[in-house]
């Protein structure tokens, strides 16, 4: 059995270009490359004062935090609870989100003196939401005001038998509303009945208005102070949890994420000191300085930061995490920094061995014919699956969900078995929707568009698999899931410049909703290829137009390429900054890559005659500085496009030193003892294969 979607090849998707007189305005009035003022016309500012408010990025943009619905209720509970020194608990998810979230309330309620604690479920013995159990402990215990942070809008019966039991709850979250809320304050952007501007807040950023609403209120002070204070005491920690949680980084997502960062790269918070250093991105120098070794970015959260904090509500314990951003102690902080780095050792191990696993266990068992990949096993952890989950969908562009019975204790197994599920879905269909359709067939379920968590009964697990498919199939209709790369521009090699990589800074931060751009550049010949990390991953040195490349392909051997020296290729890519040893170059960290098609540059193989006249041409000119391609080509009555491959070749040669500024080319001849044969040159000796055939 053959599960044919493994084989897909991506489909390269060009943007449509925005109108000429739109870019070349935006250019003209922000003193910016017209590529950089394409790339902001494609993301709908296409007026010099959308396009500057984008970049600005002011706090002053943020809505009033009343806005929201039930904020009032909300604030005027948790103000009476202050006022007559009620035992508060916050109750989070264990999640990055979760755990900033927790971090930033409690730390924020703290400064008003309140007798708060907090209190974050077990992914394994108690599972996702609020859990029956826990409410009837804190009532046990005196606790009289729950707020919840990243959860709690599903929890109808739970906050009513807590309710009964003289406990009030707070909701604040932004998970999907079903029909019915629970009774008591809840804020949420996305329920129905709220006409809050902006619904894609993660739940830390829902906690963060929350604390604005709070400052507001108990300082009696206006809402620019208000937010002035809450971002400066807690944006960092609110950036990471929307960062986390894949929240779109438009509206105030970016805004908040944006000033989060900048507070994150002098950040005093002695946790992510530690979680910095612990992980190999920051250390002190010899007088005590804190320096990261790189700028803080979106993509430094989200693969360095976020996996360490997730892990130890993945594996262990998610109040590790919280506790490492409450202390205010170094020593304590590095202890439990190195501690979370351990756990997210064991976590990596864990979830390659679940992926191999769900990859044998997808050939034997998954239909040509499906859409969801929906697999279950009884010894995956429950705190990995949905990390494997985000792999399998990236690999396959299909939605999957991993269900584990881990921990279940009926032997023979028993179809009452209950098993914890996580699923990750792709554009055109809406996974919280699609488990609506099925919900006679599960426990419990909740999440966003694109993740959702599941419980689920072993003897529904194969009725469930059909339904859900047949769910796909009606999202999906007749056709297959593309698998689609989205390319912002195209791009000429002398249009890659360090300028416009700079320039690529003002649209930061990036992430869901404001992706990096991805650039095409086609007809590029290879000259070099390296291997790293003993093959794991790939370097080409590239060139076109006579300008060279540094080009890497992350997670690809070189053995798996299916390219070599001399080859012509299209390359999809990110366009970054390699910063070493005080020098900064343009690389190009590549997306996809594939054969030209009908090169001009192999359909031309040049005389040795038009080798000769180059020759004699670039050597008469060796003092005289660089010039345009194109007089190198009239000078060897050649094509520009021929005349760039030349160049290639004798700089591959070793015969001349290339050096390019985006506009013009310099050919520096270098000493040559021993004559140069020209078939020694990889590049032409397949274009005479090329030709000969």
């Amino acid at each position: 059995m053959i599960f044919e979607h493994a084989v897909k090849k991506r489909i390269w998707r060009a943007a449509e270009l925005p109108p000429a007189e739109n870019t070349h305005r935006i250019s003209n009035e922000l003193g910016i490359l017209e590529t950089t003022a394409r790339l902001l016309c494609a993301r709908g500012l296409d007026t010099p004062e959308r396009a500057a408010g984008f970049i600005g990025k002011e706090t002053e943009r943020l809505y009033d935090p009343y806005l929201l619905k039930d904020m009032d209720r909300a604030v005027k509970r948790i103000r009476r609870a202050l006022v007559s020194r009620e035992k508060i608990m916050i109750y989070g998810d264990y999640d990055v989100d979760g755990v900033t979230s927790v971090s930033i309330l409690y730390d924020y309620l703290r400064i008003h003196s309140a007798d708060v604690s907090y209190y974050i479920p077990n992914r394994i013995g108690d599972g996702y939401g609020v859990n029956f159990e826990a409410m009837r402990s804190f009532a046990k215990d005196g606790y009289t005001l729950v707020v919840t942070v990243d959860t709690g809008v599903t929890a109808v019966d739970e906050i009513a038998e807590a309710a009964a039991l003289g406990l009030d709850t707070v909701v604040t979250d932004h998970h999907e509303c079903r029909p019915e809320l629970p009774d008591c304050p809840v804020v949420n952007p996305r329920r129905p009945d709220c006409s809050y501007p902006f619904k894609q807040l993660a739940g830390v950023g829902v906690a963060f208005k929350l604390i604005c609403a709070l400052e507001q209120d108990l300082r009696s002070t206006t809402l620019y102070n208000a937010v002035k204070f809450a971002i400066n005491r807690v944006g960092e920690l609110t950036a990471v949890g929307t960062v986390a949680d894949v929240m779109p980084l438009i509206g105030e997502n970016r805004i908040i994420v944006s000033y989060g960062l900048g507070l994150l790269e002098h950040t005093k918070n002695p946790g992510l000191r530690a979680l910095l250093c612990a992980a190999g991105a920051a250390y002190y120098d010899e007088n005590d300085n804190f320096i990261l070794k790189k700028r803080m970015s979106t993509s430094l959260v989200g693969f360095t930061l976020a996996p360490r904090i997730n892990a130890a509500g993945r594996l262990t314990d998610a109040s590790i995490a919280v506790e490492l951003f409450l202390t205010e102690y170094p020593a304590v902080a590095e202890k439990i920094a190195d501690e979370l780095c351990e756990i997210n050792r064991r976590r990596q191990a864990e979830e390659n061995s679940i992926l191999e696993q769900a990859e044998a266990r997808i050939a034997e068992q998954c239909l040509p014919s499906d859409r969801v990949i929906v697999l279950g096993d009884d010894g995956w952890h429950h705190g990995v699956i949905g990390i494997v989950c985000s792999r399998l969908t990236d690999k396959y562009d299909l939605p999957s969900i991993l269900v584990s019975f881990e921990g279940q204790t009926s032997d023979p197994p028993s179809p009452e078995d209950i098993g914890k599920g996580s699923g990750r879905s792709v554009k055109g269909m809406n996974l919280v929707e699609a488990l609506e359709d099925c919900s006679e067939l599960l426990v419990k379920y909740g999440g966003h568009e694109l993740a959702a968590g599941l419980s689920i009964r072993r003897g529904k697990l194969g009725e469930f698999r059909r339904r859900i498919n047949d769910r796909a199939n009606e999202a999906f209709g007749k056709g297959e899931p593309e698998r689609v790369l989205d390319i912002d521009l195209e791009l000429k090699p002398a249009e890659i410049t360090m300028r416009l990589a700079n320039e690529l800074y003002l649209l930061e931060p990036y992430g869901a909703g404001n992706a990096l751009p991805v650039f095409e550049t086609d007809h590029l010949v290879i000259t070099e290829v390296t291997r790293l990390s003993n093959g794991k991953h790939t370097r080409l040195t590239v060139s076109g137009g006579g300008n060279s490349f540094t080009a890497l392909l992350f997670g690809k051997p070189s053995d798996e390429l299916g390219f070599s020296v001399g080859d012509a290729v299209d390359l999809a890519y990110n366009l970054d900054v390699n910063e070493f040893r005080g020098r900064s170059a343009v690389q190009l960290l590549v997306k996809d890559i594939r054969r030209s098609e009908d090169s001009d540059r192999d359909k031309v193989c040049p005389t040795r005659a038009e080798f000769a006249r180059l020759w004699r041409f670039i050597q008469s000119q060796a003092q005289s500085g660089s010039c345009r391609i194109g007089v190198f080509a009239g000078a060897a009555g050649v094509g520009e496009d021929t005349a760039s491959l030349m160049l290639e070749i004798f700089a591959e040669l070793g015969l001349i030193q290339l050096v390019s500024d985006g506009q013009s080319v310099s050919a520096i001849p270098l000493p040559k003892k021993e004559k140069v044969d020209l078939e020694s040159s990889e590049i032409y000796s397949r274009l005479l294969h090329l030709h000969k055939e």
